[in-house]
């Protein structure tokens, strides 16, 4: 009996889990881990991708990646990138500022691979003028 009402209170448990994840109304899907991805945010997610994994800005726009579904990442300009950063996502958020127009992959060193493009978890930003 015991392990029937362990069951039914851990079943209730995991539908009101999934319930919550499915409601996103941003038009860039869910990042999951409470963040929400918008025009110029791009979240990691727990299943270890970039949420959006493509996105498209003004020149002198700051990117911000926030880590959404925990666990450590990195942010990592690719091989061919017109611009260089690696930045270490741990937890919060970091942020780069991409000055010139032009197509910037990226990477998570430590769930992707370098390359052009990239694989695994990674990402396109492009920059319009």
């Amino acid at each position: 009996m015991r392990s029937s009402v362990i069951t039914l209170a851990l079943g209730a448990a995991g539908a009101l889990l999934l319930a919550a994840c499915g409601g996103s109304t941003s038009p860039y899907g869910g990042g999951g881990g409470g963040c929400t991805p918008t025009s110029a945010k791009i979240c990691t997610t727990a299943s270890l991708q970039f949420s959006p994994a493509t996105l498209t800005v003004a020149a002198g726009t700051t990117v911000t990646w926030e880590n959404g579904g925990g666990g450590a990442h990195t942010v990592t300009s690719a091989t061919g990138s017109a611009d260089t950063y690696d930045m270490a996502l741990a937890t919060g958020t970091v942020s780069h500022q991409f000055m010139t127009a032009g197509t910037y992959n990226f990477y998570c060193k430590n769930h992707g691979a370098n390359g052009t493009p990239p694989t695994g978890m990674h990402g396109t930003i492009t920059v319009q003028p």
